[in-house]
């Protein structure tokens, strides 16, 4: 049974503190106003369900976000691109405070009147549950496609359910039922959910900034401007700061004690747009992964090929590529393709100061940004050129989709390298461009190798030379998913498989 002290429906504003502040978490679910208290704020949100909403359908099975047993729906309404729909989301990664001002939707909201969804009664005859554990996820985001779509292709469902496992039916039952389902206009959640009255309800209760402290001493804020942000971290110097917080999230399920002091960036709708000029794309810091992969589509296919197969819908619907390149993991995916596109990140700190740092210039180290006390970084921006869009990204993973980069290499070589040669300095959109991750503490650039091919024609020689040459500029990292040695190999492999995609044999990733 929900917990009284935890959860209620509230019939005005939620309290406010002395500061001005509202101090308790306010949310639509499924279609009522919901009111958190900050002791269970910073619970996960599938936690938080069973425990305390009484909605025990929300599974927890791996609580890192790979089996989306515990997925549910989300619509935020500051998000610039989902426009207004609801989105797949893992519950057991998100925190109950970031779920402010959010529309959710549970599995125990999708039925009406007693009736089965279209989801769970396909699920149902087509026998695509067997020990029902994994059902409720499925069922979720199925439920959450059809929002969209009328019905689902095979290829459609197999890809809506890449964040789903299931260990009893060998998916076939349970795509057959997805192919099957059919949107009803009856069942629509946005219809049922997402009304005038639901919208003005929540916007109206939610007029003041979310600031609370719970009784451990952890402070959670967040603001609804950048400058604000700022000052914020002035007077919290070890604050972490939350835009998806879908890595956060792990951590803290693996053990890990939350920070004491968390600034969630969810609050600012100016972080959330992806904007295209002439000259860039240029994406806010809320933006999700799932907004660039639609708004790279037409323009960069390399990189929307790599955001298909980088997470599932329900973490590229959460996680964002500014906190990508913030987490400054050795081996995250996009951020070889931004250093080898010279992506450009905008900062603002104290007294809304903004400054532009290259991407090759981010990291200190490992885990360490060159960003200042104060700093935040609000968007990344890349550049739309012939060098950009002739990037080729080349990533080597245990499992081909939905997992983390033993090593990946960036790579740009302009068609007609042959121009290139020891008496001529290339031209601009003709330099060569190498960026690697998972052999050094960063992913880094490689500039030795870079200056060697951007004067020796392309070729089977140059080509070996300049592999040598890239082996003296990397210092492999050892882990878990390879030891130093078999990163060289990987590497020494993938450059083969650039250069027989360059020199014309074929694209053979």
């Amino acid at each position: 049974m929900p917990s009284k002290k935890s959860i209620k429906k509230p019939s005005a504003p939620a309290a406010r503190t002395s500061a001005g502040f509202r101090d308790r978490i306010l949310f639509q679910l499924n279609g009522e106003l919901t009111e958190v208290v900050a002791d269970d704020g910073l619970m996960t949100l599938a936690e938080w369900l069973r425990k305390r909403a009484g909605k025990p359908g929300t599974k927890i099975v791996c609580a890192e976000g790979d089996c989306g047993a515990c997925t549910v729906l989300r619509m935020n309404p500051l998000s610039k691109t989902s426009g207004n729909q609801f989105q797949s989301l893992n519950s057991c990664i998100a925190t109950v405070a970031q779920m402010d001002g959010c529309h959710l939707v549970t599995i125990e909201g999708i039925a009406l009147d007693g009736a089965l969804s279209p989801a769970q009664q396909k699920m149902k005859e087509c026998h695509g549950s067997q020990c029902g554990f994994c059902t409720p996820g499925f069922v979720m985001a199925f439920s959450g496609a059809l929002e969209s779509k009328n019905k689902l292709s095979a290829r459609e469902a197999a890809n809506c359910a890449t964040g789903n496992l299931c260990r009893c039916t060998g998916y076939a039952p349970i795509i057959d039922a997805a192919t099957s389902m059919r949107s009803s206009p009856a069942f629509s959640l946005k219809q049922r959910y997402l009304t005038p009255a639901h919208i003005k309800t929540l916007k109206a209760a939610t007029t003041q900034e979310l600031k609370f402290t719970t009784t451990t001493g952890h402070v959670f804020y967040a603001p609804r401007d950048i400058k604000s942000a700022c000052a914020f971290l002035t007077t919290h110097e070890n604050a972490r700061i939350l835009s998806g917080g879908t890595d956060l999230g792990v951590q803290h399920n693996k053990g890990k004690p939350i920070p004491r002091g968390l600034l969630s960036l969810h609050a600012i709708s100016d972080l959330y747009p992806v904007t295209r000029t002439t000259k860039s794309l240029r994406i806010g810091a809320m933006a999700s992964l799932e907004d660039l992969r639609l708004a790279s589509e037409a323009i960069l296919p390399e990189l929307a090929g790599l955001l298909n197969v980088f997470a599932s819908p329900q973490i590229k619907h959460a996680g964002t590529l500014a906190g990508n390149l913030a987490n400054a993991s050795p081996i995250g995916d996009t951020i070889p393709f931004l250093l080898a596109c010279d992506a450009l990140i905008h900062v603002t700190g104290k007294n809304a100061k903004t400054r532009q740092i290259p991407a090759t210039e981010l990291y200190n180290g490992y885990k360490s940004l060159t960003l200042k006390k104060g700093e935040i970084m609000t968007s990344v921006e890349i550049p739309l050129n012939p060098v950009t869009k002739g990037i080729r990204f080349f990533k080597v993973s245990q499992r081909e989709d939905l997992d983390i980069s033993t090593v990946s290499l960036a790579i740009h070589m302009a068609e007609g390298s042959s121009q290139m040669n020891s008496k001529t300095q290339p031209k601009a959109s003709a330099r060569a461009r190498l960026a690697v991750g998972g052999v050094a503490a960063t992913p880094i650039r490689l500039p030795k190798t870079e200056e060697y091919l951007n004067h020796h024609p392309l070729s089977a020689d140059t080509w070996k030379k300049a592999t040598e040459i890239l082996q003296g500029e990397i210092t492999p990292i050892a882990d878990l998913r390879g030891s130093a040695a078999y990163r060289r190999v990987v590497l020494d492999h993938l450059m083969m498989s650039c250069y027989a995609t360059l020199s014309g044999q074929g694209d053979v990733r």
